[in-house]
């Protein structure tokens, strides 16, 4: 038997949020952030340095189920259970555009492989969706969003 106390270290945080877990998660690297989503269709933003809660919104009325950030981590991107495509600024978290029904699943069973299955972003703000109603779709935000990201963005 080894007589040498062995030291446990703590490499773990509980981040107390989504009552109900949540469902999907970004870090966002230079901001050291981490952003969930949960299935009531809460975002909480955690501040990861301070190890700390910075923010609670209801983002969607159902789960969210996909989630994604832009390379520049200017916003975020949530698509919901409901088939709603949502886009939110980082700072400040408040709603910068929002596609309504962009992936809603015609059926009478309501939420049954509905909804939003995956979200991407891409460079001038491109976002890719795909969703349970067997679609990919492509958007992009209005000229007012745009932030470039080099000079030969305008060209």
């Amino acid at each position: 038997m080894n007589t040498v106390a062995e030291q446990v270290v703590q490499l773990s945080l509980t981040f107390p949020c989504h009552e109900n877990g949540a469902t999907v998660l970004q870090y966002a690297p230079k901001q050291q952030l981490l952003v969930t989503g949960g299935r009531k269709g809460f975002v909480c933003v955690f501040d990861i340095r301070q190890r700390q809660l910075l923010h609670t919104f209801q983002a969607h009325d159902s789960a969210i189920k996909a989630l994604a950030l832009d390379a520049s981590e200017d916003f975020f991107v949530t698509g919901s259970a409901e088939g709603n495509v949502k886009v939110w600024k980082m700072a400040g978290h408040g709603l910068m555009h929002s596609f309504s029904t962009e992936h809603a699943k015609q059926s009478i069973f309501r939420n049954i492989g509905a909804g939003v299955m995956q979200v991407e972003t891409r460079p001038s703000n491109r976002i890719f969706t795909c969703g349970a109603d067997g679609t990919l779709k492509m958007r992009m935000l209005p000229d007012r969003y745009h932030l470039p990201g080099s000079i030969y963005d305008g060209l």
